[in-house]
Protein backbone atom coordinates (compact mmCIF):
# COMPACT_ATOMS: atom_id res chain seq x y z
CA UNK A 1 0.00 0.00 0.00
CA UNK A 2 1.39 3.46 -0.97
CA UNK A 3 2.07 6.37 1.31
CA UNK A 4 -0.77 8.63 2.37
CA UNK A 5 -1.10 12.12 0.95
CA UNK A 6 1.67 14.50 2.00
CA UNK A 7 0.57 17.26 4.36
CA UNK A 8 2.42 19.88 6.37
CA UNK A 9 3.15 19.18 10.04
CA UNK A 10 3.31 22.90 10.84
CA UNK A 11 1.43 26.05 10.00
CA UNK A 12 1.89 27.47 6.53
CA UNK A 13 4.05 30.37 7.78
CA UNK A 14 6.25 28.10 9.92
CA UNK A 15 6.89 25.70 7.05
CA UNK A 16 7.71 28.51 4.63
CA UNK A 17 10.03 30.15 7.17
CA UNK A 18 11.93 26.89 7.73
CA UNK A 19 12.42 26.39 3.98
CA UNK A 20 13.35 30.04 3.38
CA UNK A 21 16.02 29.80 6.09
CA UNK A 22 17.62 26.90 4.18
CA UNK A 23 17.57 28.95 0.97
CA UNK A 24 19.16 31.94 2.72
CA UNK A 25 21.79 29.71 4.30
CA UNK A 26 23.01 28.19 1.03
CA UNK A 27 23.01 31.56 -0.73
CA UNK A 28 25.27 32.95 1.99
CA UNK A 29 27.39 29.82 1.89
CA UNK A 30 27.99 30.06 -1.86
CA UNK A 31 29.21 33.64 -1.42
CA UNK A 32 31.56 32.71 1.40
CA UNK A 33 35.21 31.70 1.11
CA UNK A 34 34.26 28.73 3.27
CA UNK A 35 32.31 27.32 0.33
CA UNK A 36 33.67 23.78 0.42
CA UNK A 37 32.11 20.67 -1.04
CA UNK A 38 31.77 19.24 2.46
CA UNK A 39 29.91 22.33 3.72
CA UNK A 40 27.54 22.26 0.77
CA UNK A 41 26.86 18.56 1.27
CA UNK A 42 26.14 19.24 4.96
CA UNK A 43 23.60 21.87 3.87
CA UNK A 44 22.00 19.37 1.49
CA UNK A 45 21.61 16.77 4.25
CA UNK A 46 20.37 19.30 6.83
CA UNK A 47 17.81 20.58 4.31
CA UNK A 48 16.48 17.07 3.76
CA UNK A 49 16.07 16.73 7.54
CA UNK A 50 14.18 20.03 7.70
CA UNK A 51 11.84 18.80 4.96
CA UNK A 52 11.42 15.45 6.71
CA UNK A 53 10.30 17.21 9.90
CA UNK A 54 8.10 19.70 8.08
CA UNK A 55 5.93 17.18 6.22
CA UNK A 56 3.86 14.16 7.18
CA UNK A 57 6.04 11.63 5.35
CA UNK A 58 9.52 11.37 3.85
CA UNK A 59 8.52 11.77 0.19
CA UNK A 60 9.44 15.48 -0.09
CA UNK A 61 12.81 15.03 1.61
CA UNK A 62 13.52 11.95 -0.50
CA UNK A 63 12.61 13.74 -3.72
CA UNK A 64 14.87 16.66 -2.78
CA UNK A 65 17.82 14.30 -2.35
CA UNK A 66 17.03 12.47 -5.59
CA UNK A 67 16.89 15.71 -7.58
CA UNK A 68 20.14 17.13 -6.20
CA UNK A 69 23.76 16.03 -6.36
CA UNK A 70 27.21 17.44 -5.65
CA UNK A 71 27.38 19.43 -8.89
CA UNK A 72 23.85 20.72 -9.41
CA UNK A 73 22.13 20.90 -6.05
CA UNK A 74 22.83 24.60 -5.46
CA UNK A 75 20.75 25.72 -8.46
CA UNK A 76 18.36 22.77 -8.66
CA UNK A 77 17.96 22.58 -4.89
CA UNK A 78 17.12 26.27 -4.49
CA UNK A 79 14.67 26.09 -7.42
CA UNK A 80 13.04 23.05 -5.83
CA UNK A 81 12.69 24.79 -2.46
CA UNK A 82 11.26 27.94 -4.07
CA UNK A 83 8.77 25.75 -5.91
CA UNK A 84 7.78 24.15 -2.60
CA UNK A 85 7.07 27.57 -1.12
CA UNK A 86 4.82 28.37 -4.09
CA UNK A 87 2.93 25.10 -3.57
CA UNK A 88 2.58 25.72 0.17
CA UNK A 89 1.14 29.18 -0.51
CA UNK A 90 -1.36 27.53 -2.86
CA UNK A 91 -2.46 25.29 0.01
CA UNK A 92 -1.36 22.05 -1.66
CA UNK A 93 -0.10 20.53 1.59
CA UNK A 94 -2.92 21.55 3.92
CA UNK A 95 -4.72 18.79 5.74
CA UNK A 96 -8.11 17.97 4.27
CA UNK A 97 -10.62 17.81 7.09
CA UNK A 98 -13.63 15.54 6.85
CA UNK A 99 -16.59 15.50 9.19
CA UNK A 100 -16.24 11.77 9.68
CA UNK A 101 -13.44 9.38 8.78
CA UNK A 102 -16.08 6.70 8.16
CA UNK A 103 -17.92 8.82 5.58
CA UNK A 104 -18.79 6.35 2.78
CA UNK A 105 -18.33 9.10 0.17
CA UNK A 106 -14.66 9.59 1.03
CA UNK A 107 -12.38 7.71 -1.38
CA UNK A 108 -9.03 6.82 0.16
CA UNK A 109 -5.76 7.02 -1.76
CA UNK A 110 -5.51 3.34 -2.60
CA UNK A 111 -9.10 3.19 -3.88
CA UNK A 112 -8.54 6.39 -5.85
CA UNK A 113 -5.72 4.85 -7.86
CA UNK A 114 -7.72 1.68 -8.49
CA UNK A 115 -10.58 3.77 -9.88
CA UNK A 116 -8.35 6.02 -12.00
CA UNK A 117 -6.53 3.06 -13.52
CA UNK A 118 -9.80 1.29 -14.26
CA UNK A 119 -11.24 4.37 -15.99
CA UNK A 120 -8.19 4.72 -18.23
CA UNK A 121 -7.70 1.03 -18.99
CA UNK A 122 -11.36 0.69 -19.96
CA UNK A 123 -11.49 3.90 -21.98
CA UNK A 124 -12.36 1.97 -25.13
CA UNK A 125 -15.36 0.34 -23.48
CA UNK A 126 -16.89 3.79 -23.08
CA UNK A 127 -16.25 4.55 -26.76
CA UNK A 128 -17.75 1.22 -27.81
CA UNK A 129 -20.85 1.51 -25.65
CA UNK A 130 -21.53 5.19 -26.27
CA UNK A 131 -20.57 5.67 -29.90
CA UNK A 132 -20.17 2.34 -31.71
CA UNK A 133 -22.75 -0.14 -30.44
CA UNK A 134 -26.29 -0.08 -31.92
CA UNK A 135 -28.64 2.48 -30.37
CA UNK A 136 -32.06 1.59 -28.99
CA UNK A 137 -34.76 1.86 -31.63
CA UNK A 138 -37.04 3.83 -29.32
CA UNK A 139 -34.38 6.33 -28.30
CA UNK A 140 -33.87 9.75 -29.84
CA UNK A 141 -30.10 9.34 -30.22
CA UNK A 142 -29.24 8.36 -33.78
CA UNK A 143 -26.21 6.31 -34.75
CA UNK A 144 -25.40 8.61 -37.67
CA UNK A 145 -25.09 11.52 -35.22
CA UNK A 146 -22.80 9.56 -32.91
CA UNK A 147 -20.65 8.55 -35.88
CA UNK A 148 -19.79 12.21 -36.44
CA UNK A 149 -17.91 12.32 -33.13
CA UNK A 150 -14.26 11.31 -33.37
CA UNK A 151 -11.10 11.79 -31.33
CA UNK A 152 -8.86 13.89 -33.55
CA UNK A 153 -6.26 15.19 -31.10
CA UNK A 154 -5.25 15.22 -27.44
CA UNK A 155 -7.76 17.96 -26.56
CA UNK A 156 -10.59 15.69 -27.69
CA UNK A 157 -9.14 12.78 -25.69
CA UNK A 158 -8.66 15.01 -22.65
CA UNK A 159 -12.28 16.17 -22.83
CA UNK A 160 -13.64 12.63 -23.00
CA UNK A 161 -11.36 11.29 -20.26
CA UNK A 162 -12.16 14.24 -17.99
CA UNK A 163 -15.90 13.65 -18.51
CA UNK A 164 -15.42 10.13 -17.12
CA UNK A 165 -13.31 11.23 -14.15
CA UNK A 166 -15.20 14.30 -12.93
CA UNK A 167 -18.50 12.59 -11.96
CA UNK A 168 -16.49 10.46 -9.50
CA UNK A 169 -13.99 13.15 -8.48
CA UNK A 170 -15.80 16.52 -8.83
CA UNK A 171 -12.73 18.38 -7.55
CA UNK A 172 -10.72 17.40 -10.65
CA UNK A 173 -9.59 20.29 -12.84
CA UNK A 174 -8.22 20.65 -16.36
CA UNK A 175 -5.34 22.65 -17.82
CA UNK A 176 -3.88 23.95 -14.57
CA UNK A 177 -0.66 25.94 -14.90
CA UNK A 178 1.97 25.49 -12.21
CA UNK A 179 5.17 27.48 -11.68
CA UNK A 180 8.02 25.11 -10.82
CA UNK A 181 10.53 27.86 -10.13
CA UNK A 182 12.32 28.13 -13.46
CA UNK A 183 9.46 27.49 -15.89
CA UNK A 184 5.70 26.99 -15.99
CA UNK A 185 4.16 23.60 -16.67
CA UNK A 186 0.58 22.74 -17.55
CA UNK A 187 -1.28 19.84 -15.99
CA UNK A 188 -3.88 18.36 -18.36
CA UNK A 189 -5.97 16.83 -15.56
CA UNK A 190 -5.15 17.65 -11.96
CA UNK A 191 -6.47 16.13 -8.73
CA UNK A 192 -4.88 18.14 -5.93
CA UNK A 193 -6.39 16.13 -3.08
CA UNK A 194 -4.60 13.04 -4.35
CA UNK A 195 -1.40 14.78 -5.53
CA UNK A 196 -2.04 13.37 -8.99
CA UNK A 197 -1.51 14.64 -12.53
CA UNK A 198 -2.79 12.95 -15.67
CA UNK A 199 -0.95 13.95 -18.84
CA UNK A 200 -2.90 13.15 -22.02
CA UNK A 201 -1.19 12.42 -25.33
CA UNK A 202 -2.65 11.60 -28.73
CA UNK A 203 -0.53 10.37 -31.62
CA UNK A 204 -0.54 11.99 -35.06
CA UNK A 205 0.23 10.49 -38.48
CA UNK A 206 3.54 12.38 -38.75
CA UNK A 207 4.50 11.89 -35.11
CA UNK A 208 7.38 9.50 -34.37
CA UNK A 209 7.78 7.28 -31.34
CA UNK A 210 10.97 9.18 -30.54
CA UNK A 211 9.08 12.50 -30.45
CA UNK A 212 6.57 10.99 -28.04
CA UNK A 213 9.31 9.68 -25.76
CA UNK A 214 10.98 13.10 -25.69
CA UNK A 215 7.71 14.72 -24.61
CA UNK A 216 7.19 12.18 -21.84
CA UNK A 217 10.77 12.54 -20.62
CA UNK A 218 10.39 16.30 -20.29
CA UNK A 219 7.03 16.02 -18.52
CA UNK A 220 8.28 13.35 -16.12
CA UNK A 221 11.17 15.60 -15.07
CA UNK A 222 9.20 18.81 -14.55
CA UNK A 223 6.07 17.49 -12.82
CA UNK A 224 6.42 17.80 -9.04
CA UNK A 225 3.29 15.91 -8.04
CA UNK A 226 3.80 12.58 -6.32
CA UNK A 227 1.64 10.58 -8.76
CA UNK A 228 1.85 11.04 -12.53
CA UNK A 229 -0.13 9.12 -15.15
CA UNK A 230 0.63 9.28 -18.86
CA UNK A 231 -2.51 8.40 -20.81
CA UNK A 232 -1.63 7.88 -24.48
CA UNK A 233 -4.35 7.48 -27.10
CA UNK A 234 -2.22 6.00 -29.86
CA UNK A 235 -4.76 6.13 -32.67
CA UNK A 236 -2.01 5.99 -35.32
CA UNK A 237 -0.17 3.11 -33.61
CA UNK A 238 3.24 4.77 -33.56
CA UNK A 239 4.32 2.78 -30.47
CA UNK A 240 5.80 -0.50 -31.69
CA UNK A 241 6.02 -2.39 -28.40
CA UNK A 242 3.42 -1.16 -25.93
CA UNK A 243 4.59 -3.32 -23.01
CA UNK A 244 8.22 -2.23 -23.33
CA UNK A 245 7.20 1.42 -23.75
CA UNK A 246 5.05 1.39 -20.60
CA UNK A 247 7.83 -0.30 -18.64
CA UNK A 248 10.30 2.40 -19.73
CA UNK A 249 8.04 5.15 -18.38
CA UNK A 250 7.30 3.60 -15.02
CA UNK A 251 8.73 4.79 -11.72
CA UNK A 252 8.21 3.62 -8.17
CA UNK A 253 7.30 5.97 -5.33
CA UNK A 254 9.45 4.04 -2.87
CA UNK A 255 12.56 4.01 -5.10
CA UNK A 256 12.26 7.18 -7.20
CA UNK A 257 10.25 9.48 -4.92
CA UNK A 258 7.60 9.79 -7.62
CA UNK A 259 5.16 7.24 -9.01
CA UNK A 260 4.80 7.29 -12.80
CA UNK A 261 2.54 4.96 -14.76
CA UNK A 262 1.90 4.86 -18.49
CA UNK A 263 -1.30 3.56 -20.07
CA UNK A 264 -1.56 3.24 -23.85
CA UNK A 265 -4.76 2.73 -25.81
CA UNK A 266 -4.45 1.55 -29.42
CA UNK A 267 -7.48 0.94 -31.69
CA UNK A 268 -8.25 -2.67 -32.54
CA UNK A 269 -9.48 -3.11 -36.10
CA UNK A 270 -10.45 -6.58 -37.33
Amino acid sequence: MGESMTTSNRTKSETIQAIQEQIDEVLLLTQSENNTERKLEEWRISTSRVLHRAFSNASIAREFLLKTDAETFQDVGVSYLKGLIIDINKGLFEKISHSSSSDPDIIDLQSFHVIIRRIMRNFYKHIEEMYQNPVHGRGTIRHENLAKISLGNEYDVQRMLFSLIRPIFPEARVEITDDVGYKSVRYDIYLREYETVIEVKCSRPKMSERELTEQLGSDAFHYREKYVYFFIYDKDKIVGNVDAFCKTYHKSLEIDGKQIETIIMQPVVM
